[in-house]
């Protein structure tokens, strides 16, 4: 068994609004608040027992217990960066912002699921104003699910009724339409929701994790995740997952990016009113650390060595 070498971690669940305003970005209360509350379900998961976790309140208390030690961020941002540096933290490299940038957009996630087989809908990009409005005065069962360029954890998305959008869904669509590109696709009624994780490395190759559930909100936060037992997960769709996730894998090492990341899919009801299950491969696309990172990646015979392969797989 592999000792655990103790690391400093940044938290920085924030990091997709970081990315749509990188050059001003200062979080709100609200959302400090709410990246406060979430970090605490990684502790004892993500973070091991011997970690510290870095925070700008610490350090401004004057903590020194993550000098020296291997410094990892949820995401490598410069906020994030900056911390583990004041900390006193080692950070072997870290992709650009640029990358970082690229990778996380949601435009990208629909690009590497346009050519995927079996694709159960499409994805349509959206630039402007009238292309968005454009798009969801077409015919949809449920309506139509816009979002932003970047959001996690059901932050930067909006469902619309087909049709014309009310006064403030249109100001919400102005505002969106200034931080970037929408993405904009049918709103489904979801049945059981996939995800995979695993690291892309410095030489683009990937390692990947077995399949896993995983539950999220009415809003697309994250619940809980767990790992799926042999038989519980199709043949067809287990191939069709694998295949999604290492498209994404070479898209992400083509733009540059190495380190964690992962995927959600989910199996829907069919848009024809059949009642048919079907599988949608690719939805997101996670270039960083997830809520399920660790569940996924550990060993089954040893959950307590969830986290024992970064080490190797860097």
């Amino acid at each position: 068994m592999s000792e655990h070498a103790p690391r400093a971690w940044v938290l920085n669940l924030d990091a997709e609004s970081e990315f749509a305003a990188p050059l001003r970005y200062s979080p709100t209360q609200h959302l400090r608040a709410i990246v406060a509350r979430e970090r605490e379900r990684l502790v004892g998961t993500l973070l091991r027992p011997g970690d510290v976790l870095v925070t700008a309140e610490d350090l401004a208390r004057g903590s020194q217990s993550a000098r020296g030690l291997i410094g990892v961020a949820w995401s490598p941002t410069p906020s994030a960066l900056a911390l583990l540096e004041r900390a006193g933290a080692r950070v072997d490299g870290a992709p650009s912002l640029d990358v970082l940038r690229t990778v996380n957009a949601r435009p990208l996630a629909a690009s590497v699921r346009a050519p995927l087989a079996g694709a159960s809908f499409d994805k349509h990009i959206a630039t402007t104003r009238d292309e968005v409005l454009a798009r969801v005065a077409l015919p949809a069962p449920h309506g139509w699910l816009v979002r932003r360029t970047f959001g996690a954890a059901g932050r930067g998305r909006r469902r619309l009724a087909a049709g014309r959008p009310s006064t403030d869904e249109v100001a919400w669509i102005d505002a969106s339409v200034r931080l970037g590109p929408l993405v904009i696709e049918p709103w489904v009624e979801v049945e059981r929701e996939h995800t995979r994780s695993g690291w892309v490395r410095r030489d683009g190759t990937v390692a990947i994790s077995r399949p896993c559930f995983q539950r999220t909100d009415q809003h697309g936060a994250w619940l809980s995740t767990e790992r799926a037992e042999r038989g519980e997960l199709a043949r067809a769709d287990d191939e069709a997952l694998s295949a999604a996730f290492e498209a994404a894998g070479r898209a992400l090492a083509a733009a540059g990016y190495f380190g964690p990341y992962g995927i959600d899919a989910y199996h829907h009801r069919a848009l024809d009113g059949s009642g048919r299950s079907v599988l949608n491969p690719l939805s997101e696309i996670n270039a960083r650390f997830t809520m399920d990172w660790a569940t996924a990646m550990s060993d089954a015979r040893a959950p307590e060595l969830a986290l024992a392969r970064l080490d190797a797989l860097a």
